[in-house]
């Protein structure tokens, strides 16, 4: 029975991954994947269904249905008063301000790559490590990378890893963030959003570096051999030009926000609603008064509730595999495992995400089952969280993460062809920077 349960769990988890790869949408396939797994390891579909793809999926929206559904209210402040318009073009502004001198003086003038991987990287990381959703960044990023892309003459497929690598790695991990992943590892583990810090920003720092290293190094190579930027069939236009808040008056919200969710420590929720007051307040303008909140506002219960159950869907199939006669011999081996515990905290939470596809339902998949093993074994919960948090951003961007067929739909480039640069930035890097976290945890425990 182990054996055809570890054969249906590799059967369920490629067959999500297939069917994502087509276009179904994972509201569906994560409770159906999840049936599959449960076929093969002899459970009862009917109450698998009932009590534990059910109540995975609930628990995940009753847990953080505040936090996204706020979050999805700040996302559109910004994105429709041009506020996280704003603030990108300043940075936009900033990083290209000699090229385009020279460009008006009439010199053809190409962006160097290096710097059109620094500017998507310095408006994606402020934006997501401030809180604002990473799906609506990306809306906000895709045009603006297209711009330097085509400046710098990179080959447009390898705008998902670049995006991707900016939003869903270390604006996710490192301390104080306010992403999904960094207040689940909280709820859960009863710590705060700067457990670990120093590793967590050691680890953070790291996985950029390398990123934007790598990307730079392959995007000189395609260049030179004539692999260029072509534009999409669909041309993702910037936003027209309308009024916008100063980019100082755009930061002030998210400054604050992570002033007081880091520095004051209080509840996600509340840091978000002080946002959301002092968007209403120096965004008015922008949005159109009271009809344009009305216009605001109405789209965002649709949204947030189409994430909600995309993430918890996902989760589903790691529930299952929680819950699955298998699931107890299989988390024995991991834990007996003779290597450093941190490390076993790293390979648990890598292969849930991996069989959820997602990082907050890989979370929510394993840290509720394992959290009591990892005390026994005398691991600090600062520890685990930050480790938890890096690990669960390794597996999470398979090819059925909603993040990348986002991307890559709005980008225009084809899967198979964007996705080894997604797999460099947002798996292979994010393992390696793992690791490095829970080696500098394990030999200074003292930093947790």
């Amino acid at each position: 029975m182990i054996i055809l349960g570890i054969i249906g769990i590799i059967f369920g988890i490629v067959l999500l991954i297939w069917l994502a790869y087509k276009g179904i949408n994972v509201i569906v396939l994560g409770p159906l994947c999840g049936l599959v797994v449960a076929l093969f390891c002899g459970m009862n579909l009917l109450t698998t269904f009932t009590d534990v793809i059910v109540p995975g999926i609930s628990g995940y929206v009753q847990a953080m249905f505040g936090p996204i559904l706020m979050g999805c209210v700040v996302a559109a402040f910004y994105s429709i008063s041009g506020a996280a318009q704003s603030i990108a073009d300043a940075i936009y502004r900033a990083f290209t301000y000699k090229a385009r001198k020279k460009a008006k003086d009439g010199e053809d003038v190409v962006l160097r790559p290096i710097i059109a991987i620094l500017v998507i990287y310095a408006i994606g990381v402020s934006l997501a490590y401030g809180g604002l959703n990473p799906f609506v960044t990306m809306f906000i990023l895709i045009p603006i990378g297209l711009d330097v892309f085509e400046k710098a003459r990179m080959p447009r497929e390898m705008a998902p890893g670049v995006v991707l690598g900016a939003l869903a790695t270390a604006a996710c991990s490192m301390p104080g963030t306010t992403s999904d992943q960094n207040v689940i590892a909280g709820t859960l583990l009863g710590t705060n959003a700067m457990a670990a810090a120093v590793p967590g920003f050691i680890g953070g720092a790291l996985v950029l570096v390398m990123n934007i290293i790598m990307m730079n190094v392959i995007a000189k190579h395609q260049i030179v051999k004539g692999n260029v930027y072509t534009k999409p069939e669909n041309i993702i236009e910037r936003p027209e030009e309308k009024p916008m808040p100063h980019w100082f008056a755009a930061v002030i919200p998210l400054a604050v926000t992570i002033i007081i969710y880091n520095g004051l420590k209080v509840n996600v929720i509340v840091a978000l609603a002080v946002n959301i007051i002092l968007s209403i307040i120096l965004f008015w303008k922008y949005f159109g008064g009271v009809k344009g909140l009305k216009k605001l506002i109405n789209p965002v219960p649709a949204q947030a509730a189409e994430l909600l159950l995309q993430v918890g869907a996902l989760g589903a199939l790691g529930a299952v595999v929680a819950a699955s006669p298998v699931f107890p011999a299989i988390t024995e081996g991991l834990l007996n495992m003779q290597i450093p515990g941190l490390f076993k905290v790293i390979i648990c939470i890598a292969l849930l995400t991996g069989v959820s596809g997602s990082g907050p339902a890989g979370l929510n998949a394993t840290l509720p089952y394992l959290k009591e093993s990892f005390v026994q074994m005398g691991i600090n919960m600062n520890a685990v969280h930050r480790v938890a948090v890096f690990s669960s951003q390794t597996l999470d961007t398979l090819p059925t993460n909603p993040g990348f067929a986002v991307a890559t739909n709005f980008i225009g480039v084809p899967m198979n062809k964007s996705y080894k640069y997604v797999f460099i930035t947002t798996v292979l890097n994010t393992t390696i920077t793992s690791f490095v976290v829970a080696i500098i945890l394990t030999v200074f425990p003292g930093l947790a």
